[in-house]
């Protein structure tokens, strides 16, 4: 497929999803949505009260491709350890959808049966599984078994703008149908649950709101992360241990809300003034940020103060937060901001940006900046950090897996005695 033919491609794609978006928004609109969704609601059992035999644990997305990625890491950490934490009478059956068209079937190709004793979770984020197999879900709980989906986030409904047309349809469709079924939801952080029960009880209009529930994430971070040496920092020419040393680290995927525009623009500041403070941004590129790509990689000083790695090792990214002077996280939103904790974990003095969901966190390594700093602000900020002081090497205890999975099956009731 040749350059052109490709750019008419893309351009095709833009148009039919902006068109599919509007068209689901016109049909969709929220008076209608709270209407549809309390007449389907209605014909629904009330939620058996005991705890179930079977657990229907959706496997529908990291089935197909582990793609590495936050959500991802979150599915499987909790995928990996449910059967250690669930009573053994207690049957953990995963189910996927192979083929849109086709539904949820079982790993072996059989069709999913639900009932009183059955209880369907949500764990991966398959946003088109869900929607496309909304009749088979809504059967399945009228069937009486309840449903449980987990949220990492509201924001393609709350800033849309951020994303792209196919990820807010998605998105859209999938909470229409977690909102028209779900029994509970478990949050990732108490951030997400307040915007969840907002969003519930006012756009959606649920007077029987779900069980709602924050769990917190653990941690894929070992005691031996926190002993990598210098020898496991990211390679590039011009960027050895002592200027990894001090360089500010951000980590992330370069996409709208992350705020990497807003940090490159307080760091050219800085590098107009003379100060001679590297960059370090490890994170895979992202949608509609082609002109921010573009721009660092043809920076005038990337390569010397300005580096970007977009694929590490997780070995080369825990070493980065082991070895960096500060580690900046200046996402404009997020539903729990993984980077911010495993600096932390890590030991790397932080500064972040003043927003609701990294307050779960008091810490003497945490300074934060005004939530709407511009460039000079923002570049204040980050000398101030700097001159700060040391590291302190008194880390924190690592959170784990085991302990989320345990606040899942608790609520579930089918907790391991």
């Amino acid at each position: 497929m040749g350059k052109i033919t490709r750019r008419v491609k893309a351009i095709f794609d833009h148009l039919r999803w902006r068109a599919r978006d509007l068209a689901d928004r016109l049909a969709f609109p929220p008076a209608r949505e709270a209407r549809l969704i309390a007449r389907a609601r209605a014909a629904l059992p009330a939620p058996p009260g005991h705890g179930p035999k079977r657990l229907l644990v959706d496997l529908s997305v990291i089935h197909k491709h582990d793609a590495g990625t936050g959500i991802q890491r979150v599915v499987r950490s909790l995928r990996d350890r449910l059967r250690l934490a669930v009573h053994p009478d207690v049957a953990i059956e995963p189910v996927i959808v192979r083929r849109l068209r086709d539904g949820y079937v079982t790993l072996s190709g059989d069709a999913l049966a639900g009932g009183p004793d059955s209880l369907f979770f949500g764990l991966d984020f398959a946003t088109d599984a869900v929607h496309r197999s909304r009749k088979q879900l809504q059967a399945l709980r009228q069937s009486g078994t309840p449903m449980w989906f987990l949220v990492h986030d509201i924001l393609p409904m709350t800033h849309p703008h951020w994303f792209t047309y196919p990820s807010r349809l998605k998105y859209r469709r999938w909470m229409r149908v977690c909102a028209t079924l779900a029994d509970g939801i478990f949050c990732v952080s108490p951030e997400v649950t307040r915007q969840v029960k907002e969003m519930l009880a006012t756009r959606y209009r649920r007077a029987d709101l779900p069980r709602i529930i924050t769990i917190t994430p653990g941690s894929n971070i070992t005691p031996a992360d926190r002993l990598l040496g210098q020898e496991h920092l990211p390679q590039a020419p011009a960027l050895d241990a002592a200027t990894f040393a001090r360089a500010v680290l951000i980590v992330g995927t370069l996409e709208p809300r992350k705020g990497h525009a807003d940090a490159l623009a307080a760091f050219e500041l800085l590098w107009r003034q003379g100060l001679d403070i590297p960059l370090v941004l490890i994170g895979r590129p992202g949608w509609n940020t082609a002109a921010l790509q573009a721009a660092i990689r043809q920076h005038e000083h990337y390569g010397r103060l300005l580096f970007w790695f977009d694929d590490v090792t997780d070995e080369a990214l825990h070493a980065a937060y082991r070895h960096c002077r500060l580690a900046l996280v200046p996402s404009l939103a997020e539903g729990y901001g993984l980077p911010l904790d495993e600096a932390l974990a890590l030991g790397a003095p932080v500064l972040a940006r003043d927003i609701a969901v990294f307050h779960r966190h008091v810490n003497d390594r945490i300074r934060f900046f005004p939530e709407h700093a511009d460039a000079r602000a923002l570049a204040d900020a980050i000398l101030l950090s700097l001159a700060a002081g040391a590291r302190d090497e008194t880390l924190p205890p690592l959170p784990d897996w085991d302990g989320t999975v345990l606040e899942l099956v608790k609520a579930f009731d089918c907790l391991l005695a």
